[in-house]
């Protein structure tokens, strides 16, 4: 098969035949009227010569010894070849030669340009009688050393010349392969998924494509954004109170019963619940547009402390009532959580969002896998009501259930330490299959099973510790070592902490990881809370290990849809939905139509949906039916 010449390629060949034809022709030029030049120059000094020995031996009445005389004169000058005298009768005949050679220039020159000027003649009398001719023959020697030295002259200046104009066609080639660079780049982008602009080139070609591709790439854009607003309308309308923006009582009943499943890894943390005290009293003293104000600064500052931590949730359960839920929260830190809270309320009376410094109450209790969120729920309820009875912006502890989770505290700082050099690490593979039940990768959970009398301990419960105590990179290192070492001979796909991309020397463990296995194949799949913190470390991060075929996800959980929009731009694989999306989706039109507008998104984005935690067959059934592409989760297995 013929390997076809780029654009660059032909410019390059263009310049080089121009640049070539260009000294080639102006060297030939040169050369032939020189050579021309030279040839006239000698014939007429043969000419000349041979009229003036002629007139003089003339003079001299055509006497042999002169003529000898004067043509020995003319012929020592050297600067003739031959120069003879044809007399009459013919004894007179005086022929003189120069035996010379042209040694200081190559043959070959001769040949390419010979020298053919015409001999100069001039007739001899003696009184009215002929006396015969004289003939001049010029040397070609100086000539042709003059045409040698004139031609290499000539190739210098025309080599400098050629090499400047080379050198300008070279900077100019540059620029314009970077601009088409960037053209080639932005359509590779394109064809990812990943909706890049460029400056318009300063060719009018390429600025006709660039215009046309950037226009198309902010169509694609907006009509993103456009499915980014209607899916997060529909969002709101779903999972979020239309006053606060917090998640409702819905999302927050969905994420509870996930995590505290009974068949679920063990979960625990403490839950905060916050009641603003004397909503109604408020609401007639701020009237209705303060009291909103107040009630969403509280939501904002509720949802800020969940920002960062994986799994918590901030919700508005009704009125004057919010939970802060929070898994993996130790005792000491629900307590100065409650305390951070409390001192922050008397903010507001400052910010004129309060006519008083107190704002209401904190009721603190503990949950554990298996605890239904009604229990849950009476026991702060009961907390919040022994703090009501206290002085406002103060919070009580359900001191029961505190001490019992207290007990199982280990030190986590020594032990997670250990846990990332010892084997006390292990993974519970996951199939993840398509519709049809196939399977295409296997997921690996990270656990510590029962050891040295501690119970197992969850990912999110390593994970929470560690990010806490600044080794989660750590611990996801540890993690993807186990998978490359034990994992099924198959794709897999391994659970990564955003915090993580933070450290320095977290990408290059990475890499060199996996340049010991390339026969393994790894998803890499990062949990959308705390990823716009690390979002350009995430972009290199992917850069990085797609070149070598592994793939890149992000889990997400329906309310950060910005984040989602933004996803492209790391040409990620596949988005991972969490169970809370997908759970009951059967029943719930509400949730599926919000589903449909996530797929729509996946598929301008180029990306496919997984949905985790499936644990019945009629909600596989109807997340296979709206397009879902892999599934995974006890019905599934």
């Amino acid at each position: 098969m013929s390997r076809k010449l780029s654009l660059v390629q032909r410019l390059w060949l263009l310049l080089l035949l121009l640049v070539t034809l260009s000294i080639g022709g102006a060297l030939i030029a040169n050369l032939l009227n020189a050579r021309s030049y030279l040839e006239q120059q000698l014939t007429a000094q043969s000419a000349d010569t041979a009229n003036a020995l002629a007139l003089m031996v003339t003079q001299y009445k055509a006497d042999p010894v002169m003529a000898q005389t004067l043509l020995g004169a003319a012929f020592e000058q050297g600067h003739f070849a031959e120069i003879s005298w044809e007399g009459v009768p013919a004894d007179m005949t005086i022929h003189l030669r120069n035996r010379n050679g042209l040694e200081d220039t190559p043959a070959w020159f001769h040949h390419l340009l010979p020298l053919k000027p015409q001999d100069g003649q001039a007739q001899v009398s003696n009184g009215w009688l002929q006396a015969g001719r004289i003939v001049v023959r010029a040397h070609l020697g100086y000539a042709y050393s003059s045409l040698w030295q004139g031609a290499l002259q000539t190739v210098f200046w025309l080599v400098v010349i050629g090499l400047s104009a080379g050198l300008l066609g070279v900077l100019d080639i540059r620029k314009l392969r970077r601009e088409l660079q960037t053209v080639v780049t932005q359509a590779h982008a394109i064809s990812e998924q990943r909706f890049m602009r460029i400056a318009i080139p300063g060719i009018p070609e390429l600025a006709e494509v660039a215009m046309a591709m950037n226009h198309m790439v902010e169509r694609l854009q907006n009509y993103l954004l456009g499915l980014r607003d209607e899916v997060d309308r529909l969002r709101r309308e779903v999972l979020t109170d239309s006053n606060t923006g917090l998640p409702n009582r819905e999302a927050f009943e969905q994420r509870f019963n996930s995590l505290l499943d009974p068949q679920a890894d063990p979960a625990s943390g403490h839950l905060l619940l916050v009641r603003v005290a004397g909503l109604a009293e408020l609401n007639q003293r701020l009237g209705g547009q303060r009291t909103d104000a107040l009630l969403k600064r509280v939501a904002d500052d509720l949802s800020t402390r969940c920002q960062s931590q994986r799994g918590w949730m901030a919700t508005r359960l009704r009125g004057a009532d919010f939970a802060l839920f929070c898994p993996e929260l130790g005792v000491d830190e629900a307590g100065k959580l409650a305390d951070e809270l409390c001192l922050l309320w008397p903010v507001y009376w400052t910010m004129d969002l309060s006519d008083q410094p107190g704002l209401g109450h904190i009721g603190i209790t503990a949950f554990h896998s298996g605890d239904t969120l009604r229990d849950v729920l009476a026991r702060a309820s009961d907390s919040l009501t022994l703090a009501e009875a206290q002085p406002l912006n103060s919070w009580v502890l359900d001191q029961q259930h505190a001490e019992a989770s207290s007990q199982v505290q280990p030190d986590w700082k020594p032990l997670l330490e250990a846990a990332c050099q010892d084997d006390s690490l292990q993974l519970r593979w996951y199939p993840v299959c398509d519709p049809e039940r196939h399977v295409l990768w296997h997921e690996g959970m990270l656990y510590r099973p029962a050891r040295d009398s501690l119970p197992a301990m969850s990912a999110l419960r390593l994970v929470s510790q560690a990010a806490r105590l600044g080794l989660v990179h750590r611990l996801d290192i540890n993690t993807l070592q186990l998978a490359l070492q034990q994992g099924p001979a198959a794709c897999l796909a391994v659970n990564m902490s955003p915090a993580s991309l933070q450290y320095p020397d977290f990408l290059p463990a990475i890499l060199q990881l996996l340049q010991r296995y390339p026969e393994r194949q790894i998803n890499f799949e990062f949990h959308e809370t705390g990823l716009d913190e690390h979002w350009e470390h995430f972009v290199a991060f992917s850069r990085a290990i797609r070149p070598a075929g592994h793939q890149l996800a992000v889990e997400i959980q329906g309310h950060n849809l910005a984040l989602v929009a933004r996803t492209h731009e790391a040409s990620i694989s596949y988005l991972v939905l969490d169970s809370t999306l997908t759970q009951g989706i059967h029943a719930d039109e509400g949730r599926a139509a919000l589903l449909r507008g996530l797929l729509r998104m996946a598929a301008l984005m180029g990306v496919q949906l997984e949905a985790k935690g499936i644990s019945n067959v009629e909600d596989a059934t109807a997340l296979v039916e709206m397009g879902v592409h892999c599934l995974t989760g006890p019905a599934i297995h």
